[in-house]
């Protein structure tokens, strides 16, 4: 078999825990299920973080990839997804561990890859525990600071077949990372401090102008740059004024985002401020998204929505780039709601609706969020949905 010329790949190998437990538990066909379910989330995210999939082995998984940061940020991803999806559905649990390592490998004609870090790879996978994302400090190295992930030092590890040791690190979201007064965080022996850096807040948005009520923007509601609103409250709920005040949709949308939106000129009825997005470029199409004074009055607003599909299922179903069409929650991590979604076709039309809900939260708003993308494109309205909605909602003042 002839080769390729060797290159620098970093490599993502992924492993369901447990999982032939599972098997013996209940059947090979509930076993068939879990690793579908698997085999879906992994192939949509690495493939979204610009990786390949090389070889799926029922429960294990290994992808490539030709940047060690997207590698990164698949791989935590992933674990958010694994976390949601056995928070929807107990009955198949996705406690993955996760094993990356970068280094010089060889391209076979075949499409499979032979070298060390592939090894590496998979002795790290062996050692992560369900939802773990172990790294060598050759990745780390290779990837550089990024913001949103915080490393943690787990010291140098003796590795079977491998004769040197290997210095490996963990690596979590930022939101996910554990608290750093359990342990001080070490980085090659130097004690002291954590890595992390905050992921920018961006997108938002959504639109539905062909949804009935909505009024259309006029060239008065905005300064230039979209950044200034009229008075808090304006053409809204007046028993809001606190709230827009404190945080307006304004406060919600990157500036650099903003620049393609615009408050209607009268606001949805019972929401605070309603903002309309049409985009020059890019994904999706049209947005909107409307912030509410309290909890009921958001409940009643995606009601009214939802109701308007008696085709979309409510309860099941999924909105990712394999299956869409359904309603059901959706959850920041494991027990910690974030709202509800459907999702569904309307004509040549991808449509995603969603609630961000405060819950509680004082860093937090009531909104709801509508996006559509034409030519049915509802798996690229996927990957734009998916790394926002976590985010939007939160006051960035």
């Amino acid at each position: 078999m002839s080769t390729g010329q060797p290159g620098i790949h970093t490599f993502l190998i992924a492993d369901i825990r447990g999982y032939s437990r599972y098997t013996d538990e209940f059947g090979a066909e509930a076993a068939a299920g879990l690793t579908a379910q698997f085999v879906d989330l992994v192939t949509e995210d690495v493939e979204t973080h610009g990786g390949k999939v090389v070889e799926i082995r029922g429960d294990e998984a290994l992808a490539v990839f030709a940047s060690a940061r997207q590698a990164l940020r698949c791989a935590v991803a992933l674990q958010a997804r694994f976390d949601e999806e056995a928070a929807l559905d107990h009955d198949l649990p996705l406690r993955v561990g996760i094993g990356i390592d970068s280094g010089e490998a060889v391209a076979l004609d075949d499409g499979s890859f032979r070298g060390a870090a592939l090894n590496v790879a998979a002795r790290l996978c062996g050692r992560a525990h369900g939802g773990e994302v172990i790294v060598t400090e050759a990745t780390y190295r290779l990837a550089g600071r990024m913001e949103g992930l915080t490393f943690s030092d787990r010291g140098r590890v003796h590795l079977k077949n491998i004769s040197d040791p290997i210095h490996i690190l963990q690596v979590y979201s930022e939101h996910g990372a554990p608290s750093t007064n359990r342990w001080v965080l070490m980085f090659f022996g130097k004690p002291g401090r954590q890595f992390g850096w905050k992921l920018a807040a961006g997108v938002v948005g959504l639109a539905a102008l062909t949804a009935a009520g909505v009024v259309y923007l006029t060239a008065g509601d905005h300064t230039e740059g979209g950044n200034a609103f009229p008075a808090p409250g304006a053409g809204g709920s007046s028993g809001a004024a606190t709230l827009a005040a404190d945080a307006g949709l304004d406060a919600l949308v990157p500036a650099a985002l903003w620049k393609d939106c615009r408050r209607q000129s009268v606001a949805e009825p019972s929401a605070v401020q309603t903002a309309v997005c049409l985009p020059a470029s890019g994904m999706p199409d049209r947005w909107e998204i409307s912030m509410y004074p309290s909890a009921s009055a958001l409940a009643a607003a995606y009601a009214t929505e939802l109701r308007r599909r008696e085709d979309v299922p409510r309860d099941k179903g999924k909105c990712n780039a394999f299956s869409w069409g359904g309603e059901r929650p959706w959850l920041h991590g494991p027990d910690k709601p974030g709202g509800r979604v459907f999702c569904y076709f309307d004509g040549n039309d991808a449509v995603i609706v969603w609630t961000h809900e405060r819950l509680g939260q004082p860093t937090h708003r009531d909104i709801l969020v509508i996006a559509r993308e034409g030519g049915s494109d509802h798996a690229g309205l996927t990957r734009w949905w998916r790394p926002w909605h976590h985010e939007i909602g939160k006051a960035t003042s």
